[in-house]
């Protein structure tokens, strides 16, 4: 097999620079809104030039793209690591940890986020797109749940019989309160939702036992 070849000192710092750019991006984006940043705006934050910008992303679509794609790549990034830390401890304590990487991304890009939300239309890339993209994290975060199910089976957490609608039952739960975070205008308060999504998912809505 033909051994990986080693990033080269400049492509390295080509990544870097392009990630650099996306994060000011973001930071721009979610300011001043989607449809009125402009991609002077971005290059001033960033301290380039304007040119320096297009060589990098062709509009302002290609640019927040690459600024998903970012996030996408780092939520999984975390996700795995969550899962690295917290290997040999009880399945509900691997839950929380994977659900709190979740709430801890989407915090981290609050503002993007409710943009993305409230400005979702014409201006955005296509539906299929959107819906690509959409289907492909969920599969990756999905995978990611599924990898607990033996534990959660074996430690008596997890019914055998419905394993196979646990990952959407549970992804489904926390994408329902994080939009409602976001029509209410209130960031998520992580711990707040991490109680609530165990104790719904692993107890049940039922009251407890006085």
């Amino acid at each position: 097999m033909k051994p990986r070849s080693t990033p080269t000192l400049r492509a390295r710092m080509k990544e870097e620079a392009r990630a650099a750019i996306l994060d000011a991006a973001e930071q721009v984006l979610a300011e001043q809104g989607l449809s009125a940043t402009r991609m002077e705006d971005i290059a001033a934050r960033v301290g380039v030039a304007v040119g320096t910008l297009y060589n990098y992303f062709e509009d302002r679509e290609r640019l927040l793209r690459a600024i998903l794609d970012l996030h996408e790549q780092r939520l999984l990034a975390g996700l795995d690591a969550a899962l690295e830390r917290s290997a040999g401890t009880p399945y509900p304590e691997r839950l929380r940890g994977l659900l709190r990487a979740i709430l801890e991304h989407t915090l981290a890009h609050w503002r993007l986020f409710s943009l993305l939300v409230h400005e979702n239309g014409p201006r955005r890339a296509s539906a299929s797109e959107e819906l690509t993209r959409h289907q492909r994290l969920w599969r990756e975060v999905s995978e990611r749940v599924e990898r607990l199910h033996p534990e959660g089976v074996a430690q008596g957490a997890l019914r055998p019989e419905d394993v196979a609608h646990f990952p959407t039952l549970l992804l489904g739960m926390l994408q329902g309160l994080i939009l409602r975070q976001v029509i209410e205008e209130q960031p998520p308060r992580i711990e707040e939702l991490l109680g609530v999504l165990l104790r719904c998912f692993l107890e049940g809505a039922r009251p407890r036992p006085a």
